[in-house]
């Protein structure tokens, strides 16, 4: 079966009052059947937006207005993913001006016409908007201090006295370090990056069996979706509580 392609066209204008339509070199893009949003958002989208969402996209230059990073889209939207105005951006009913011109395509119409026997645009429209929704940037309302990240992440390992009087639970072979002492361990002196390098990567691997330390810096970052900035404001949060707790 024959590809089947659509033209994009661009149209350009100088202002509101006096908008003068340019057609625009045509871009031809081949429509694929596949009705999953990370398909749809890599054959549609990625060019623009890019592999990442974050708006660097080989075409990105060539437009007249920054491409927008979606993965902030409900970070902007005061923490609740906009669905109703991201559908409507999709489907062509709401047009955003940017410099005289709407440089986005209307992706809507066309997920409609790629099935000559069934209709599965509707489809196509909402799994995108799942995909987009899925790999938003979570921001916690308020970065948790050194105590509360100590108490969630630490305590059960190390005591909540940091002196290692936890339960030491499995993998742990050994009572847990006392974390009070770090400074005297270092000639008196917090070793801040060597705490935060340890947080952040996690401790050399033991030859036989698992890593007795979670790496924190790769579990803030997979598991609660944070951007680097925020795992590294709770790093040095939880590193200057345990500095505040050195034995004297």
């Amino acid at each position: 079966m024959p590809a089947i392609a659509v033209a994009c066209v661009v149209l350009g204008g100088a202002g509101r009052q006096n908008q003068i339509a340019q057609k625009a070199d045509e871009q031809f893009k081949t429509l694929i059947r596949s009705v999953e949003g990370p398909d749809l958002f890599r054959a549609y989208c990625a060019s623009c937006h890019g592999v990442d969402a974050k708006g660097a996209g080989p075409a990105a230059p060539a437009l007249k207005a920054k491409v927008p990073d979606l993965t902030l889209l409900a970070r902007n939207n005061r923490g609740k993913f906009p669905t109703v105005r991201v559908r409507q951006m999709i489907m062509g009913d709401q047009v955003v001006v940017s410099h005289g011109s709407r440089e986005m395509p209307i992706w809507g119409p066309i997920f409609h016409q790629v099935e000559e026997d069934v209709d599965r645009g509707n489809v196509r429209v909402e799994n995108l908007l799942k995909y987009l929704e899925s790999i938003q940037t979570t921001t916690p309302s308020k970065t948790p201090s050194g105590v509360e990240l100590y108490k969630k992440h630490c305590a059960v390992c190390h005591g909540n006295d940091l002196k290692g009087t936890g339960p030491a639970p499995y993998p742990f072979k050994e009572t847990t370090p006392d974390l009070t002492t770090l400074a005297e361990r270092h000639a008196g002196k917090f070793p801040d990056a060597y705490v935060a390098d340890v947080l952040r990567n996690g401790v050399v691997l033991p030859d036989h069996g698992p890593a007795e330390m979670p790496i924190w810096g790769m579990d803030f970052k997979a598991r609660d979706r944070m951007d680097e900035t925020q795992v590294t404001l709770r790093i040095t949060n939880l590193s200057n509580y345990l500095k505040s707790l050195q034995a004297k």
